[in-house]
């Protein structure tokens, strides 16, 4: 079995080969499956991630939010913890930790008890296994807020047979990619 360092250097280089039209393309149809689902419809509170990297795009999905008057909650790492804040437009964003956009933190902090909480990765299973970036902020934040419903967003490409989970690591209730939701 590979180790999830091996598999996060073979899918990033994958992931970072997707052609600027076929990740839009492919970002749009999982956006279209988010916004038509009954978890996001039912949301009152969207936790959310800026993409960046190749990740799947989020814009989309923040904007429907937002016109729908749903709170958008992005998160924003402080030292070895990330929190969400509550951002009600792109001008509260600025350039924060590994250069993502991230809220100033100037704004309501989540409570995180209750909400769809919409995340990016590296590389999952069909067992609902994710690989994050190695540092462990989703891991440590959803541990923390059980009662989130966790979402994660990818393309078909980042689907592997069998992640190498550990008992810290946080399984998703669902997963969408371009072709399935499951």
């Amino acid at each position: 079995m590979e180790t999830k360092q091996e598999i996060r250097e073979q899918i990033r280089k994958l992931r970072s080969n997707i052609h600027a039209d076929d990740w839009q393309t492919s970002t749009e149809a999982i956006a279209q499956k988010v916004i038509a689902s009954d978890n996001f419809r039912e949301a009152t509170d969207i936790f959310c991630y800026m993409d960046f990297d190749g990740e799947v795009g989020t814009e989309h999905i923040i904007d429907e939010a937002w016109r729908l008057g749903k709170d958008i909650w992005l998160p924003k790492v402080c030292g070895g913890e990330m929190s969400f804040y509550l951002v009600e437009s792109e001008k509260e964003l600025v350039r924060g930790a590994f250069g993502i956009l991230e809220p100033t933190g100037e704004s309501e902090r989540a409570p995180g008890d209750d909400g769809l909480v919409i995340i990016p990765g590296i590389a999952f299973d069909k067992h609902y296994n994710r690989i994050g970036y190695g540092k462990g902020y989703y891991d440590r934040y959803l541990s923390a807020h059980p009662n989130l419903f966790k979402l994660a967003l990818a393309f078909d490409i980042q689907l592997v047979d069998k992640i190498p989970a550990e008992e810290c690591d946080c399984r998703m209730d669902m997963i969408f990619t371009e072709t399935l939701m499951y």
